[in-house]
């Protein structure tokens, strides 16, 4: 019966996630047009800063909070550790195996013209330059033990993403061009003075329940796993970063629906450049961050799906589902590789 009644809260859980990705994705889009940025800032910056609340905390969460409670510190290490390795991998290989996967079915379904992504290449590869820039170095800390070269990798982490987000805002300023939007969702039902009023509402109240129903969400996938005797390893490199990256992967999808292939691509590639540095940086100072083959493979994997990516618009000069759906190879692999070692 208790088993049950988890089941019937996880898919609950899991439903209220989905609902307020919706309310944000409305919202967010709403004052990009606002603040006259483009698609491109709108997805890599505006989106990324709300929905990378989640994993965001739970690193810090894991580890203050075992602190805070005199629980035992390298278990919350190992924890943030995971999760903080786990997000990246998680965007660029299964985000974007479903995003391609979805194009796919969308085209089967004839409610596609074709297999390819409507996004300008150029933005996609820009900001998994920045990518790159930011999360090798920050992934050969782990081979690091010198604390002093490990603060000089996060102080260049950090100011490479004060330029990063810097000049998508003035890229995004000059490319501007007003789109016609969905109707503001609270806007039905709520009537201020201000349109912006409502959307950043609409904006704090879809955070703020998303993160109660991730936090919850995690909750479950914490008791499945003890019930089912899941290894703390797959749940700090899977579980956990699967339940705090569902709102990029939804966001997208929503996009992809709708026709916005660049939102939703500028939204997991944004994720994926705060990825590599904030949650990172976080990971560097406050955890060992020291190598393990498992931890060492998953990078190995998110570098292979970053550079099959890169060179696909390269060569095609577009975005391809192809493409996506080979980067959820590593993703399988990965799991298969940590299935045979528990």
């Amino acid at each position: 019966m208790l088993f049950l009644f988890n089941l019937i809260l996880t898919i609950f859980y899991l439903a209220l996630i989905v609902f307020c990705c919706v309310l944000f994705t409305n919202a967010i889009e709403h004052l990009g047009n606002k603040l006259k940025l483009s698609s491109n800032a709108t997805g890599s910056i505006l989106a990324v800063i709300g929905t990378t609340l989640p994993e965001t905390l739970v690193p810090l969460v894991a580890i203050l909070g075992a602190k805070l409670f005199l629980k035992n510190l390298t278990t919350g290490q190992n924890i943030a550790l995971g999760g903080i390795i786990g997000s990246p991998f998680m965007l660029l290989c299964l985000a974007l195996f479903l995003v391609g996967l979805e194009v796919l079915i969308l085209y089967l379904f004839k409610k596609r013209k074709n297999l390819n992504l409507e996004i300008n290449c150029k933005y996609v590869l820009r900001d998994l330059k920045y990518f790159l820039l930011a999360y090798i170095p920050a992934l050969s800390c782990l081979f690091i033990s010198n604390k002093s070269i490990k603060a000089m990798v996060v102080l260049f982490l950090i100011i490479l993403y004060m330029i990063y987000v810097l000049r998508t805002i003035i890229k995004s300023k000059q490319n501007f061009c007003e789109e016609s939007l969905e109707e503001l969702i609270f806007a039905r039902f709520i009537k201020l003075k201000k349109e912006i009023i409502t959307i950043i509402f609409q904006i704090v109240v879809s955070l703020f329940i998303l993160v109660l129903a991730i936090h919850y969400f995690v909750c479950e996938i914490n008791y499945f796993s003890a019930l089912f005797n899941i290894s703390p390893v797959i749940l700090s490199l899977i579980i956990t970063p699967f339940a705090t990256e569902l709102p990029e992967c939804v966001n997208s999808l929503i996009w992809v629906k709708n026709n916005k292939d660049d939102l939703a691509l500028f939204n997991i590639n944004g994720a994926v450049v705060f990825q590599a540095i904030i949650p990172m940086s976080i990971g560097i100072i406050l955890t060992p961050f020291k190598y393990s083959p498992i931890i060492a493979l998953n990078g190995l994997f998110v570098i292979l799906s970053s550079l099959i990516f890169i060179l696909s618009a390269l060569i095609y000069k577009k975005i391809n589902c192809i493409s996506l759906l080979i980067c959820g190879i590593f993703y399988f692999l990965f799991i298969g590789y940590l299935i045979f070692q528990s």
